[in-house]
């Protein structure tokens, strides 16, 4: 099971007040994975102060930094369901011990880069992982058969730190920059010569992806795949009006149900209107998570980006 799997997993069965065995579940991931006991300690967290049990949430924050791992602060403070325990002195110290940590481990925080798939690929995707998220978590949603024997992928990892072992893109001229330099390694690391070459990425990294696309920032991608796009219509906009790449073609892949969809819709709008080719493929019913079947809905974005 994938952890991203196990995610959904746990939000069915709180979905359905089934709160003892989505405990249970976490409680047995945590061998599984030991990198992600952050997540699991804040979700069972949650659980327990829900339930009224703050002395069960708190042991279980403690036990996540106990085995080393830790949260961006503001993670704890902002989540309206750990309110009750604000006023808690050992919560206090724990958001006190995460602070100095991430802002210890922010300054040696570097841009990386990660490959996987088949170096003889006709086509060459670099995609950019979600905000919290990493390169290695956000290749293996790319990770299927179809995808690694059809596409050579390269995965660039943000500079900026977000939580423990994850990253963001928030400040666009850094953000740029990494991928600049990220892509830069991948031409030096790998040939890609002759090859269709798309930028894509998930949630703030397609929203990069898409504004990169159309900016003309970097010539080798005039090609952009943006799934479940947190999109920036304000920057779009300055985007369109002063920087507009006139070769950008892209392909938009999102729910009805995410938050974020009345804004793809402005989007595509604005894209037509700057008569810019983009298709919009929406799965009914589906939030701000990773589509169904990705490897037939990513070769329909494909096809459509490289005009086959």
């Amino acid at each position: 099971m994938r952890f991203a799997d196990l995610q959904n997993r746990v939000i069915e069965l709180v979905e359905s007040k089934e709160n003892e065995e989505a405990l249970r579940v976490m409680e047995e991931a945590k061998e599984k994975f030991p990198h992600k006991r952050d997540r699991l300690g804040h979700w069972r967290a949650n659980i327990y102060v829900m339930e009224g049990k703050n002395e069960e949430g708190v042991g279980e924050l403690k036990e996540v930094l106990k085995h080393g791992l830790w949260w961006n602060p503001e993670i704890l403070t902002s989540d309206p369901e750990l309110t009750p325990l604000q006023a808690h002195p050992e919560f206090k110290s724990i958001v006190s011990q995460c602070r100095e940590i991430f802002e210890n481990t922010k300054a040696s925080a570097h841009a990386e880069l990660t490959i996987q798939g088949h170096s003889e690929a006709d086509t060459v995707i670099f995609p950019l992982h979600w905000k919290g998220s990493n390169a290695k978590d956000f290749a293996e949603q790319w990770s299927d058969e179809n995808l690694v024997t059809k596409y050579l992928m390269g995965f660039p990892q943000s500079s900026q730190l977000f939580s423990y072992q994850c990253y963001a893109w928030d400040d666009m001229a850094v953000a740029y920059n990494d991928v600049r330099k990220t892509y830069c390694e991948f031409t030096q690391r790998v040939d890609i010569s002759d090859k269709k070459q798309i930028l894509a990425g998930a949630s703030q990294g397609g929203s990069i992806a898409t504004q990169m696309s159309l900016s003309n920032d970097m010539e080798e991608f005039n090609f952009f795949i943006a799934v479940a796009p947190a999109f920036d219509i304000h920057s779009l906009k300055e985007i369109l009006h002063n920087q507009l790449n006139p070769e950008a073609r892209g392909c938009i892949i999102t729910g009805d149900q995410d938050p974020f969809y009345e804004s793809v819709l402005e989007a595509s709008q604005l894209f037509e209107d700057y008569q810019i080719p983009c298709k919009l493929i929406v799965n009914e019913g589906i939030g701000h998570e990773w589509p169904n079947e990705f490897p037939n809905v990513l070769e329909e974005a494909v096809r459509f980006v490289t005009k086959q």
